[in-house]
């Protein structure tokens, strides 16, 4: 279990304040880190992966606190970060032999082995020859988990894994994140909802380095059970609900805006109770769609 108590990040330069306060329990399975681009996510991880000190705040690991226990926590870690450049010169084979002895690793049949494990779990076998310059957008994503899973690490730390795959390749990673979440702990951050729907029981909710929800996903959904409805009406319409409810989508059919939007009763005579989505209750945490 990691803990992370009072956490805030200053960024010297201009004084940004990347993360408020920040206070965490992270449980065992796949945790979903959820927040629009800039919201704080990255520097969280960052932070928890001992890449980057915090301002201030605590985090613990087991128990321990994690700054005084850095070699130890950093053994039991795996991380792939956003931005991923993996040696584009070396095959998979070359590169996670570089990964083994990197993390101390030094009998060859030893690293011949987890690296065999490795290509095997993430679906590259017949792939090792090929130089990762070669590997697609997925097939680059897949070497990066097959990395972070060598030492076999506690704790999986996952930024935006999924931004810019095709909807094929998104599906194999997400299933493979929760093939490889079994015993571990995985930190998953997204900002697209439909990557968590399925994958993650228990998510925070970030925007601007503060924490708008921390729990379980169902609760999170529920807190708008009954209060969701949709109007299919004009643009007149929708400027009305916008400045009565909180919108929490808006799409065009045949012409006309088919309009999502939470309040505690609905605002027109046409307008249908729906079934709350994941994203519709992260829109209203967020204060609903931008114009």
């Amino acid at each position: 279990m990691i803990e992370i108590k009072n956490l805030t990040k200053i960024y010297p330069r201009g004084k940004k304040k990347a993360l408020d306060n920040v206070s965490l329990v992270i449980p065992n399975g796949i945790f979903g880190l959820i927040g629009r681009n800039g919201a704080g996510k990255t520097t969280i991880m960052r932070i928890i992966a001992t890449v980057m000190s915090a301002t201030s705040g605590e985090i613990y690991f087991d128990g321990k606190e994690l700054n005084a226990n850095k070699d130890e926590f950093r053994s039991s870690l795996g991380y792939l970060p956003q931005s991923t450049k993996l040696m584009p010169r070396l095959n998979i084979v070359e590169f996670l032999d570089y990964v083994c002895i990197m993390k101390g690793i030094k009998d060859k049949g030893e690293r011949k082995e987890k690296i065999a494990n490795a290509i095997e779990t993430v679906g590259l076998v017949g792939e090792e020859k090929k130089r990762l310059r070669n590997y697609s957008g997925g097939m680059l994503r897949r070497a990066g988990i097959a990395q972070a899973l060598i030492g076999d690490p506690k704790v999986l730390i996952i930024d935006e894994p999924t931004t810019g795959l095709d909807p094929e390749e998104r599906r194999y990673f997400l299933n493979l994140l929760s093939k490889i979440a079994v015993d571990r702990t995985v930190i998953f951050s997204t900002h697209i909802t439909a990557d968590i729907e399925n994958l993650c029981k228990n998510i925070c909710v970030l925007e601007l380095g503060e924490v708008k929800f921390l729990g379980e996903k169902a609760d999170f959904v529920g807190r708008i059970e009954g209060k969701i409805f949709q109007h299919i009406g004009t643009s007149e319409d929708e400027a009305f609900l916008r400045k009565q409810t909180v919108v929490t989508s808006v799409s065009h059919i045949d012409g006309k805006p088919h309009i999502r939007y939470v309040a505690d009763e609905a605002f027109t005579d046409t307008s249908t109770p729906v079934e709350p989505t994941l994203e519709d209750a992260y829109i209203y945490a967020l204060g609903g769609i931008r114009r």
